[in-house]
């Protein structure tokens, strides 16, 4: 996959736990905060040229979603749901990161 489609991606995955904590009958605004900064992080890449993006880049995106991962989960359903998100966003960047590693 190209650089651009591999950051979509993530955004996507980003962007299914949004809507999942706006449709959670007992809203978590933490979650919320966290999923939002997440999908920023993300976004901030997915804007720069292909040719710019570092492995270092990726690599602390990766690195902040792990710690997003560890501020929401209480094991609640909800936040397994958001979890699972941040968890498929990085599982993309890290193939990204591999994928730039070997260029």
């Amino acid at each position: 996959m190209s650089v651009k489609s591999q950051l979509n991606a993530s955004r996507d995955f980003l962007l299914t736990g949004m809507r999942a904590a706006a449709r959670v009958g007992t809203q978590n605004p933490k979650a919320e905060k966290v999923l939002r900064a997440s999908l920023d992080l993300v976004e901030t890449l997915v804007r720069q040229p292909p040719e710019n993006i570092s492995v270092g880049d990726v690599e602390t995106t990766i690195n902040v979603l792990y710690q997003s991962m560890q501020e929401i989960d209480d094991e609640t359903p909800a936040s397994t749901a958001f979890v699972q998100s941040i968890k498929n966003a990085a599982g993309r960047l890290q193939e990204l990161r591999r994928e730039l590693a070997h260029k």
